[in-house]
Formats: structure tokens, sequence, C-alpha cells
């Protein structure tokens, strides 16, 4: 009474297969040295600028906590302002009182207007214990919606030869974990 191996699911081997395999950097000589360029990254916007350009906020393990709160509501009360519109005072009291209620009306009173917009705070490295603690204290507050999203960065390192050596210098790409977390306006 030979016991027989369990036989091994096919599908499985398929969804591996679609995979780009994992393939490690090489190893460096021993006159060989890393340089680690910064992280490349879009500029900062300006709280004022239109509904189409993301607002990304970079936070580094020593960025302060509350200037990132600060920062995000900011960013948030800019675009509570845009999804009200354009008020004068022009033309009396009825016809501001009309543009008031446009503006609530198109908002849907849901954020389903023109409050779709997202405010991004994105860390690497030792920085996502810190985005991790700014979307709990988000998640806390009941005017904004809280997503959490994981991801990777390509970050350029380069490989420098020492003294002795007149080789060529080579860039290489390693990947960087990165925390993504996007508030919204309910």
């Amino acid at each position: 009474m030979a016991k027989e191996a369990p036989p091994q699911p096919t599908s499985s081997k398929a969804t591996t297969d679609n995979k780009k395999p994992h393939t490690k950097l090489p190893l460096l000589t021993k006159n060989q040295k890393i340089s680690k360029r910064p992280l490349l990254h879009a500029p900062i916007a300006s709280p004022r600028t239109s509904s189409s350009t993301p607002k990304i906020i970079y936070v580094s393990a020593s960025s302060p906590f509350i200037s990132v709160v600060k920062r995000v509501r900011t960013y948030l009360d800019a675009i509570e302002a845009r999804a009200a519109g354009k008020l004068s005072l022009e033309g009396g009291d009825q016809r501001l009182l009309k543009g008031i209620e446009r503006g609530v009306n198109s908002a849907g009173g849901n954020g389903e207007g023109k409050r779709d917009e997202e405010v991004l705070i994105k860390g690497t490295g030792k920085a996502i214990e810190k985005v991790v603690r700014l979307a709990a204290w988000w998640g806390g507050q009941s005017d904004v919606r809280v997503v959490v999203r994981t991801g990777s960065v390509g970050a350029i390192d380069d490989v420098i030869q020492e003294e002795g050596e007149g080789g060529e210098e080579e860039s290489r790409v390693r990947r960087v974990s990165c925390l993504e977390v996007g508030i919204r306006l309910r």
C-alpha cells in the first residue's frame, strides 16, 4: 500500500507564470559603493490650483505630525471653497441666496459633485509608520473618508567605482514599498 503524492493543481501554476519573475540585483565587488538618489516625485501643488492637479503631500520620518494635518486641512478647505463656487454680493440678497442654493445642489450634499477631489499623503520606508498614524487620525474625523493603498516605487541607485579602478558608472533600479492615504470630503 504505497501512498501516492497528492496531485498538483494546474491552475496555480498558470497564475504564477503571469507574474514577472523577481530577479535579484547583482552583488557588488569590493571596490564598488552605492550612492542613493532621492526619490523622484511631482512638484508640490498650491492649495488653490485647479481640481485636475493632484494634491500630494510627501511625508518623511521627520515630518511634524501637526504640520501634515494642517497642510491636508488647507487642501480640503480649498476643495470645499472651489465646490461652493463664486458668490457675489452684487444683485441683492435674492441673487446671493440663489447662488448658495445652486452650490449646495451641485455638491449634492453627499460629496457627489465637484468635491470628489482627493488629497494624497505618501510615505516610503521609515515614514510608513507616520503615514499609518496620520491615516488613523484622519479616520477618526467625521467630515472625511479615508482610503489606504499600498504600492511600490522605483528608486535609482548609482554604483560608483572606488578610486583605484577606472570602470564606468552604472545605475540600477530597486523597488521601495510605498503607503498612500487618500482623504476626501464626505
